[in-house]
């Protein structure tokens, strides 16, 4: 495998993990305005998509060096810090 086959592969599972992220938002915004937060069911959907997202995280780190996964994720976050976009998870 080339140094650049190997790049964009990451490149792409980072893109994905970029959906996934704006999936969970949307995930997590639905059950904070539709179930009061001492409700069991808003805890455990919570505590549910962070699991997932923890568990996305694992995979990219298993598939590609952890140092790579940790600096695109920084990146991302920074990107969406910078459009007032917060992941809440």
């Amino acid at each position: 495998m080339s140094i650049e086959s190997a790049e964009e592969k990451l490149e792409d599972a980072m893109e994905y993990y970029k959906n996934v992220r704006e999936c969970l938002t949307g995930l997590y915004n639905i059950i904070k305005l539709n179930l009061p937060e001492k409700d069991i069911f808003h805890q455990v959907g919570m505590d549910n998509l962070m699991n997932l997202n923890n568990n996305v995280l694992e995979i990219l780190r298993s598939s590609f060096s952890p140092r790579e996964v940790r600096m695109r994720v920084r990146e991302i976050e920074f990107d969406e810090k910078e459009t007032e976009e917060v992941f809440p998870l």
